[in-house]
């Protein structure tokens, strides 16, 4: 049997996340993955791998984007595939790659990561498909609403507030500042978080996400290529985990409740199992994928944080500043840009490059160990990475 392959991140390159109107989707792709292997220090005729991860076709207008987007990353000629799991689409694109990379397919890989969502005009139509055609979708549900529900029902349970959760968006917000790459880089209070418009109780505008695009590259290397005298992000843990899909066959289960995130739960014990970490709270930086300032909170007792009912005290208490560590989305996280097909990905993108200590204005100092998640779907999709800089 041949011995598992160590895996490295030994580039990243990014577009900025917002509204893209100026570029087409092809440009968009060949700029991410140009300035991805140009950080490698890779030309493209060495890679033997391309993956690409895109969201529902609907959510960018347009059939079948993958005939131009993949041969914009290289992929003609090569072994190449493309990869949708809704909100960890980007990172299923990654590890699609990692899989092949460690099964020796190849030694080095692009995986890239595409958002085009506001070039549709039928988004909320889109996202409402998501949902049990029999028992959920002629409520009307939304992703919005969705989290309205989860929220409501950890309200309910653990005890959080809106008082809390805005305390979370002004942290997030404050990071943000630091990312010339984030859509929304103004330092919000939560005052401010608190007076923004009600999109479905107990959510408010500033608790959730805007509407962005972009694109995500990371190169990837088998531990012979990767050891070249660059600084690289290895691989010490990685998992996946999926639950059921109806949001109704969570509740009140033995195993874990609808909020209880149990697909991240068993993603984040199998990843910190592997790297022999007891917890997400020994990394220097956590980047959390949540979309909404609740569904951070909802991923902290699966990260072994805390216990469920303890989140609400460690938001108060100041968790995840950046006077503290773990530093909790350095990169201003999801809150600050959220390019659906892309987001999972620039999740392990930004963690590699903190380890690397190549994140610039917001590099957390002397990180070297960094933890990222994916959440997709209806919040059955989970996964966790783990990422050290030796």
């Amino acid at each position: 049997m041949c011995p598992v392959r160590e895996l490295a991140i030994i580039g990243v390159g990014q577009t900025a996340y917002r509204r893209r109107h100026d570029c087409s989707t092809p440009e968009l792709v060949s700029q991410a993955v140009t300035a991805a292997l140009h950080d490698a220090g890779i030309p493209m005729q060495d890679v033997d791998i391309v993956t690409g991860g895109f969201a529902p076709d609907g959510l960018a207008g347009e059939n079948c984007p993958d005939k131009r987007f993949l041969p914009a990353a290289g992929a003609v000629g090569r072994w190449s595939m493309r990869v949708n799991t809704g909100g960890t689409t980007g990172i299923a694109a990654a590890y699609a790659a990692m899989d092949l990379l460690a099964a020796r397919y190849g030694d080095i890989a692009v995986a890239v990561g595409v958002e085009r969502m506001a070039q549709a005009v039928n988004v909320p139509a889109v996202f409402n498909s998501i949902f049990d055609p029999v028992y959920e979708r002629d409520t009307g549900l939304s992703t919005i609403s969705m989290g309205a529900l989860r929220a409501a029902r950890m309200m309910m349970k653990w005890g959080y507030t809106p008082q809390v959760w805005a305390e979370v968006a002004a942290r997030n917000y404050a990071h943000a500042t630091r990312n010339p790459l984030a859509q929304i880089t103004r330092p919000y209070t939560a005052d401010e978080v608190l007076a923004s418009r009600l999109l479905a109780w107990p959510i408010r505008q500033l608790d959730a996400c805007p509407i962005s695009e972009g694109v995500c590259a990371v190169v990837l290397a088998g531990a012979e290529v990767a050891q070249r005298g660059r600084a690289v992000a290895w691989v010490r843990g990685r998992a996946s985990c999926t639950d059921t899909y109806n949001m109704g066959d969570r509740f009140d289960r033995a195993d874990g409740d609808l909020v209880d995130l149990l697909s991240l739960h068993r993603a984040t014990e199998k990843a910190l199992g592997q790297a022999g970490l007891p917890s997400a709270a020994e990394a220097d930086v956590v980047e959390i994928h949540a979309p909404f300032t609740h569904a951070e909170t909802m991923a902290y007792a699966p990260l072994r944080f805390c216990a469920a009912e303890d989140g609400a005290d460690l938001v108060r208490a100041g968790f995840g500043r950046w006077d503290s560590r773990p530093v909790i989305n350095p990169s201003g996280g999801p809150q600050a840009a959220n390019p659906v097909g892309a987001t999972a990905l620039v999740r392990l993108a930004e963690c590699a490059l903190q380890v690397r200590r190549a994140a610039g204005e917001r590099q957390v100092p002397d990180a070297a160990l960094a933890v990222a998640t994916g959440q997709g779907g209806a919040s059955q999709f989970s996964t966790c990475t783990v990422l050290t800089a030796a």
